[in-house]
């Protein structure tokens, strides 16, 4: 019985293990995918910057222009003037 339980756990340790890697190479995809985007929603903003949301609100409070086509909708981001507006600060 405890040999059982032994090789159930190797089992799951092997299968969790693999599902790791799998995410890991999802994640990078989904960062390649974001990085060939010129136009970026905030969460992809956040991920592509690594910055948190409070962050990004200060930045837009320093200046920084936003694109938000309807009040109370999605904010969109110009991918190269947060570029550029990061770079003068």
């Amino acid at each position: 019985m405890r040999k059982l339980k032994e090789r159930r756990f190797v089992f799951l340790l092997n299968r969790t293990n693999r599902l790791k890697k799998r995410v890991a190479v999802l994640e990078s995809l989904a960062l390649e995918n974001i990085k060939a985007k010129e136009i970026l929603t905030v969460e992809e903003t956040l991920e592509l910057f690594k910055m948190s949301r409070s962050t990004f609100d200060r930045l837009r409070k320093k200046g920084f222009k936003v694109s938000q086509p309807n009040r109370n909708g999605k904010i969109y981001v110009n991918r190269a003037e947060l570029e550029k507006f990061l770079q003068k600060k």
